[in-house]
């Protein structure tokens, strides 16, 4: 690996502004499609895509989406960073499953197999829809009858998701429309016929997982070796020897208060030192952002003091405001007839009050045109109890679920972000052990 002197050192601070600029907005001239593929990682699910997404370009709507990714069909949600739902360009989408296909291809087999769903009868349930595809968008269930004969029992729950997962993940099916920007029932399309000319490859995976870790320092360096595996879901051991296969491009780099072994592509570190401009204005990034998950080490954007009210014992993040690449408060909002916007300030960053409730004001009619709210309400908050003293699941209510006693008007208890229906089974962050199996409320029933 190549290394470089420079005659100075750079800053921590100029890091942090550098990467808020690259990360927390999209540039000038950028389109949609430009910015999610200069950008991986962005999580796929809704509402988390959306509101990503709109935390960098206000003008986003949801039909701009499903514009790229129904009409154009150069977005694409499928298994990426991770081995996660990814939302990506077309463009991309052969390059993550070669990568990421060996994390895929096991996750959730033991349950399916369990349920009858081996990887001898995936092969043939592959088999069949090839035989006869399907032209349309297709419904869960209307693809349970092409594929079960009307003895068997049509699998529901965790396993129905499961299942169509997996043949997503194969490369026999593709997500197509979902139901409204916070649904994640999708129908289903065949591969082959949505995208005529695309061939997925199963070769070359060492290949395409070098290129995942360029892109990775490209993006998030200069960073460590442990973050890179962190955040590709790749062992330790095979990072390093990506980063070898990168040569000269590997950059060794150092930044006043961090330790040493901060890796850049030659690229990014370029473009870092000849970047004096910051971007300073506050974005409320959602649960899961990808800059909130991108480096294992969060000592950058996070204040160590702050780590327990911000990720959880299972390395879920909750939401955050950031300004200038540092996480200075969290934030919910509850959607109904209004907006209500909820946040913290951390106290180190107090005198940034006034500037936090007018980004929260304006951030909040953002939301309200999507979610059709007429009005915004916005308050600050206390502190609850660290996220590791309360019940799976909190980092979706960072503030609280109950609503502060000086509300007179009945809120919404639930989170947007809380996209349970039935038993849905949420994992953790990076494995695929169950985090929560709750109960299915009353409204999902």
């Amino acid at each position: 690996m190549a290394k470089r002197k420079f005659n100075d050192v750079l800053s921590l601070n100029a890091l942090r502004a550098h990467q808020h600029r690259m990360l927390n907005r999209f540039l000038d001239g950028e389109g949609l499609v430009t910015a999610v593929q200069k950008r991986p990682g962005i999580y796929g699910p809704n509402p988390i895509a959306y509101l990503s997404l709109v935390a960098r370009r206000s003008k986003i709507r949801p039909a701009d989406i499903d514009e790229c990714i129904l009409n154009d069909r150069s977005l694409v949600r499928a298994g990426g960073i991770r081995g996660a739902l990814s939302l990506m360009a077309t463009e991309d989408f052969s390059l993550y499953n070669r990568a990421f296909f060996n994390l895929l291809k096991p996750r959730g087999m033991r349950r399916l197999t369990e349920e009858g769903f081996d990887e001898k009868r995936l092969y043939k349930i592959q088999k069949m829809l090839e035989s006869d595809p399907f032209e349309l968008s297709l419904s869960t269930d209307e693809i349970f009858e092409r594929i079960l004969s009307s003895r068997e029992r049509k699998p529901v729950g965790d396993v129905s998701r499961l299942l169509m997962k997996k043949l997503c993940d194969l490369g026999v099916l593709i997500r197509t429309s979902s139901r409204g920007w916070k649904g994640n029932t999708y129908n289903y399309a065949m591969m082959k016929t949505w995208f005529p000319d695309f061939e997925l490859r199963r070769d070359q995976g060492e290949a395409a997982r070098v290129e995942v870790v360029r892109r990775y320092f490209r993006l998030y360096g200069p960073a460590y070796p442990e973050d890179a595996a962190h955040w590709t879901g790749f062992t330790l051991e095979d990072i390093n020897r990506y980063i070898a296969q990168m040569g000269r491009e590997a950059v060794r780099y150092q930044v006043n208060g961090m330790p040493e072994g901060l890796i850049g592509s030659k690229e990014s570190i370029d473009s870092l030192r000849r970047d004096p401009e910051s971007y300073q204005s506050i974005v409320f990034l959602p649960v899961w952002d990808y800059f909130s998950t991108a480096w294992k080490t969060r000592g950058r954007i996070i204040r160590e003091e702050f780590e327990p009210w911000i990720v959880d014992n299972n390395g879920n993040t909750t939401s955050l405001i950031v300004e200038n690449g540092r996480a200075i408060g969290v934030w919910q909002f509850r959607d109904g007839d209004n907006i209500i916007m909820e946040f913290h300030i951390f106290q180190p960053y107090a005198n940034r009050l006034n500037s936090v409730r007018l980004a929260a004001e304006s951030h909040g009619k953002v939301l309200a045109k999507l979610t059709g709210a007429k009005d915004v309400e916005v308050y600050e908050r206390a502190l609850p109890q660290q996220l590791s003293e309360r019940k799976p699941g909190s980092f979706l209510w960072p503030l609280g679920k109950d609503p502060i006693q000086r509300f007179d008007i009945d809120l919404p208890t639930r989170s947007p972000m809380d996209r349970r229906s039935d038993t849905i089974m949420r994992s953790k962050f990076l494995d695929d052990k169950t985090l929560m199996n709750p109960e299915p409320t009353k409204a999902a029933r």
